[in-house]
């Protein structure tokens, strides 16, 4: 049996007495792939994801594997400067680990702007809470009925936890361009942090979206809500 110390609220830990083979924590991996370029759209998920399937049609068929948005600096013309510690990350079964390897050293595009790919690292899954995510999109675009539909969602999945949701944002999904909201999930206990980290929430998981990340703290961007 192992205690891990899991963050419940901003700043408290608590102890969660989980056996690691209760929740699967190694079943799947965030695959950090370093890129080197200068520049891509600030809205790129959609063109990468088009070109690592050119690369890896296998992606396609994973249900679960969700690509996120690489982070840069807004030059204010709808783009992203990177810099060297620029990176794409890519959430998916562990045992995908050596397919994705053999990116390495390919040469990728975003709208004429060409990305090559560098060093492949593997992590595992948080085992904190908060978790974040920057876009959920669901088919609502209205918040109270997106709200609605994060509540159905959690309640689904079994999955304690009060969220509250943020900004709106949209993504381009290579024909129209969708509603979603950011999206902040706390007091989750460990085994469903991560069982969320794996599945997602929403739709457009390859492109960047319901994706969640560890959040450092609990930032008050709209209307707390439970499950």
């Amino acid at each position: 049996m192992f205690n891990f110390i899991v963050e419940n609220e901003i700043g408290w830990l608590y102890e969660d007495n989980t056996e690691t083979s209760d929740i699967g924590l190694t079943a799947m991996s965030d695959v950090h792939l370093s890129l080197s370029g200068s520049i891509i759209p600030v809205d790129h998920g959609y063109l990468m994801y088009r070109e690592l399937s050119r690369l890896l049609p296998w992606m396609g068929e994973e249900t679960l594997l969700g690509i996120r948005s690489v982070q840069g600096s807004n030059n204010g013309n709808e783009e992203l400067m990177l810099n060297h510690r620029a990176k794409v990350v890519i959430r998916c079964a562990t045992d995908r680990l050596d397919d994705l390897k053999s990116l390495q050293g390919q040469v990728i595009e975003l709208n004429q702007h060409p990305l090559t790919i560098g060093s492949c690292t593997a992590k595992p899954l948080s085992q904190y809470s908060p978790l974040y995510a920057h876009c959920v999109v669901t088919n609502s675009e209205d918040e109270i009925e997106f709200t609605r539909d994060i509540m159905e969602s959690l309640s689904k999945m079994e999955i304690q936890s009060r969220f509250i949701c943020g900004k709106r944002q949209q993504v381009f999904d290579g024909q129209q361009s969708r509603s979603g909201y950011s999206l902040l999930l706390h007091d989750l206990p460990l085994k469903h942090s991560i069982h969320i980290q794996q599945q997602g929430m929403g739709l457009l998981r390859k492109l960047g979206c319901g994706i969640f990340i560890p959040h450092k703290s609990i930032i008050a961007v709209g209307t707390v809500a439970s499950n």
